[in-house]
Order: C-alpha cells, then sequence, then structure tokens
C-alpha cells in the first residue's frame, strides 16, 4: 500500500480547475519531484496534501487515513510537513527559536507546569534546544554558532537549510519541498542538492516530495517525476522518460521537438 495516495484529487477556484483529477501515489523512502509551467498546479498540489486548501473533489489517504478534510496540523501531527517556496521563517525570531517551532507537537509542559514546575518545563526547553541544533548541525555546523542570531540577518541558502530543519524535527513521513532552491545561484543550488541527499542518509525512510524548476535538481535527486499542466498531471517516469515525453514538451514549448 502506497504512504500517500491521491484519487481524483480537485479543487475549483470560480470555475477554474487549478488542480483536476490528480491521481498520485508515493511509496515509502522514495523521493519523488513535481515539473510543469507555471501556474500548472504543482504548489496548488501540496497546499491540497497540507490542507491548506479543502478538496473540491476527490480524496487524500495517508497511511491508510483518509485525509482530505483534515486541518492542516492535524496532517503535521499525523506526519507530513513541508516548506514554502516563499520563506514563512519568523524574521526576528532567532535560528534556534525557528527551528524550535517544530516541535511544538512534542511539547508536554503545559501553561500550569510553567507555573508551579519551571524546572521541568526548563528540562524540556533545553532537550528541545539540543535537538533543534542536532538537526541543524547536520545541514551547517556553523549555523549553530548563529543559533541565537535573528534569522533575518542569516544568508538566503542558510534560511533555507533552517526551514528544513525546522520540518524535519517534528519526525514527519513525508516532507514537502516547495522549490527548495528558488534563489540560489549554482553553487549554493549544488549545496542544497546534497542537503536533500543528507536527508536520506539521516532518515532512509522518508517520503521526499519536490517542486522544481532546476532541471538539474530534477536530473539528479527524485527517483520518479511527475509532470503537471493546467493543473492535469499529464505524464509520470523517470527523468529520461518524461523529458522526451510529447505531451511534456508541448506543455513546455508549445509545440513539436525541434
Amino acid at each position: 500500500m502506497a504512504l500517500l495516495e491521491t484519487k481524483d484529487l480537485s479543487i475549483n477556484f470560480g470555475g477554474l480547475w487549478a488542480v483536476n483529477g490528480v491521481d498520485f501515489e508515493i511509496n515509502s523512502g522514495e523521493v519523488v519531484g513535481l515539473i510543469g509551467p507555471n501556474g500548472s498546479g504543482k504548489t496548488t498540489f501540496l497546499n491540497l496534501i497540507s490542507g491548506i486548501y479543502p478538496a473540491t473533489r476527490g480524496t487524500a489517504i495517508f497511511n491508510g487515513e483518509d485525509i482530505t478534510k483534515a486541518k492542516p496540523f492535524e496532517i503535521y501531527n499525523k506526519g507530513i510537513a513541508r516548506t514554502y517556496q516563499s520563506s514563512r521563517l519568523c524574521w526576528d525570531l532567532s535560528v534556534a527559536d525557528n527551528v524550535m517551532i517544530g516541535l511544538y507537537k512534542n511539547q508536554k509542559s503545559s501553561l500550569t507546569q510553567a507555573v508551579f514546575r519551571p524546572g521541568k518545563v526548563n528540562r524540556e526547553l533545553a532537550d528541545n534546544l539540543q535537538e533543534a541544533m542536532d538537526m541543524l548541525c547536520y545541514f551547517n555546523p556553523d549555523l549553530v554558532d548563529h543559533r541565537y542570531d535573528l534569522t533575518k540577518n542569516i544568508p538566503h541558502i542558510d534560511r533555507r537549510r533552517i526551514e528544513i530543519s525546522r520540518a524535519l524535527v517534528g519526525q514527519p513521513k513525508i516532507l514537502l519541498l516547495d522549490e527548495p532552491t528558488a534563489g540560489l545561484n549554482d553553487d549554493e543550488t549544488m549545496s542544497m542538492m546534497r542537503d536533500i541527499g543528507k536527508i536520506k542518509e539521516k532518515i532512509q525512510d522518508i517520503c521526499i516530495i519536490i517542486i522544481e524548476h532546476d532541471m538539474k535538481v530534477m536530473k539528479e535527486v527524485p527517483e520518479r517525476i511527475f509532470v503537471f499542466n493546467a493543473g492535469e498531471k499529464i505524464a509520470e517516469g523517470t527523468y529520461d522518460d518524461v523529458v522526451h515525453d510529447a505531451d511534456v514538451i508541448r506543455a513546455y514549448l508549445g509545440g513539436a521537438k525541434a
């Protein structure tokens, strides 16, 4: 059984089908890519999976459970975490605080304990900080030295690493990455590709769904690629399969391959 499966997943905005009839599945430990022209429905598809948008039609099944109508925090608690194309970091919080936000579902201390048992709360906070820094250190040990710096003062590529670390500390079964190399130069893109590889080394059974426009990333990172156009899935297969697919070529070039 697939870890995540969608059947006829669709959403309509004012008469426009932004995602229309998408059947999709990913198995434990797989890395798959989503590509397609701008506006083809890739991010909207992730928004449906993560509960940001309610589906107009169809179903999403995660780990044998129907999550189609689940709210974002419920889906996160079940084991699907994500990053965004546009950063959702809290600029005026420290690096450490931003990563520790991802541990909120593991928090055991209550407000009452914060008042009457501050020692217990402080121990839990210290444990959470250590866990957050261990994850961050895996990607860039230098960031640990800047853990109390404001995130707005951190270089762009390291902000991407902070976002990924925040998603991973919650121990998800599926990680959704929406254009993790957006705004990075070629050298930084290669570095980010290595970081994504590190995720699989650290958590071997994690699934990753990655949206990317950089075809170097799509050639090297995913095992399978799904191609979207006008809200529909038009192709699926290996990198070589999809780049030679006639429907894919028409979607990108508007006609036959020269």
